[in-house]
C-alpha cells in the first residue's frame, strides 16, 4: 500500500477528543461513521485521519482498496474536504474512491465531480427503527417479540438484575466474551471479539453507555450504544445467551428505556449480507434504511 503518513495519520486513542469534535458538528447517521464503530472494527478496517481547523478526513481500507469517508464537516467546507481528499488520491496515482456515502452526500457529490461511478451496496444499509416501538414493545408487528420478552420476565422475576456497564463490569464481561467466541469460526466473529475487547478497554474515553443483566448474580448478557446525532441512538454491541428465550428483547428494551427515553431513532446497523442478520432485523420492521454508496470518480489511475 502506498505510504500516505505524509498526509493522513492512524487514528488512536488520542484522537478520539478531535473524531468526537468534528462527528458532532457533522451529525451523520451512517453508523460507519460512529465513533464506536471505528474503534470496534478498527482491527478489519483500520481508519487514518487527516483534519484542518474546518473539517476531518478519515481513509479506509475496504477489500485492499483505500476509500474517503464522509468528510467531517460543516456544509459549507464539504466542497473543499472533498477536493482535498481527491487532491491527495490524485498525488499517489490512486483511483479516488469514497464509500459509505448517503444519497444526500452523493448528491453534493454530484454537483462537484460530474463523471462517477456509483453503486449501492445493498448489504451495508442501516436498519433505523422507532425509539418509542423499541422501548415499548408495542403493537402488532412486535407481538412475538412482546411475548419473548414477557416469557423472560415472568421466568426470571427476581432472579435477573439490569444496570448500568461500569468500570468493575469490565473484567468479567471480557471473561463472558471468550466464552463467546469459543468455536465460534467466521472470520468476522473473530475481529468483531477483539473490537469488542478494545471498546471495553476504552470504557469511560469513548462516549458509550452500557447495560448489563445478570441472571442469579452471573453476567447473561450486555449491550452497548452510543449517539450517532442528536435524534439517533446506534446499538453498537449487543450479546446474550441465546438459549435463555427473551433475553436479548429484554436486554435491549430496559436499556433504551433506562438510558434514552426520548430518543426517536434507533440505528441497529446493517446485516453485513449475513441471511440470519438480515431476517432477525428485518423481522423488526424498520421504520426506514439508510442507503449507502461507493463511488468512483471516473478517468482516475
Amino acid at each position: 500500500m502506498v505510504n500516505l503518513n505524509s498526509e493522513f495519520e492512524a487514528v488512536t486513542e488520542a484522537d478520539i477528543p478531535l473524531l468526537e469534535r468534528f462527528l458532532e458538528i457533522a451529525q451523520i447517521e451512517e453508523s460507519n461513521h460512529n465513533l464506536v464503530n471505528l474503534f470496534l472494527w478498527q482491527t478489519q478496517y483500520p481508519v487514518w485521519q487527516y483534519h484542518t481547523e474546518d473539517y476531518l478526513l478519515l481513509l479506509g481500507i475496504h477489500k485492499g482498496k483505500l476509500f474517503t469517508y464522509m468528510p467531517l464537516c460543516k456544509a459549507e467546507f464539504f466542497e473543499e474536504a472533498i477536493l482535498k481528499a481527491r487532491s491527495i488520491f490524485n498525488h499517489y496515482e490512486m483511483p479516488f474512491e469514497l464509500s459509505c456515502f448517503t444519497r444526500i452526500a452523493l448528491d453534493k457529490i454530484e454537483t462537484i465531480l460530474p463523471k462517477l461511478n456509483v453503486q449501492i451496496e445493498c448489504e451495508a444499509a442501516d436498519y433505523v427503527y422507532e425509539g418509542e416501538k423499541m422501548r415499548t414493545l408495542s403493537g402488532k408487528k412486535l407481538q412475538k417479540r412482546r411475548n419473548n420478552y414477557n416469557h423472560f420476565v415472568s421466568l426470571y422475576e427476581g432472579h435477573y438484575t439490569f444496570s448500568e456497564m461500569s468500570k468493575d463490569d469490565i473484567p468479567e464481561l471480557k471473561e463472558y466474551m471468550k466464552q463467546w467466541r469459543v468455536d465460534r469460526t467466521e472470520e468476522y466473529l473473530n475481529y468483531e471479539a477483539e473490537g469488542v475487547e478494545n471498546v471495553l478497554n476504552l470504557f469511560g474515553v469513548l462516549p458509550y453507555r452500557g447495560g448489563v443483566i445478570r441472571i442469579d448474580g452471573e453476567i447473561k448478557a450486555f449491550i452497548i450504544g452510543s449517539m450517532t446525532s442528536k435524534r439517533m441512538v446506534q446499538i453498537n454491541i449487543e450479546k446474550a445467551d441465546p438459549t435463555i428465550r427473551g433475553l436479548y428483547q429484554a436486554i435491549e428494551k430496559l436499556f433504551l428505556e433506562q438510558f434514552y427515553p426520548d430518543v426517536p431513532w434507533v440505528n441497529r446497523e446493517d446485516d453485513m449480507g449475513i441471511d440470519s442478520l438480515r431476517q432477525a432485523k428485518q423481522a423488526l420492521h424498520p421504520a426506514y434504511m439508510i442507503d449507502k454508496y461507493r463511488i468512483k470518480e471516473h478517468g482516475t489511475t
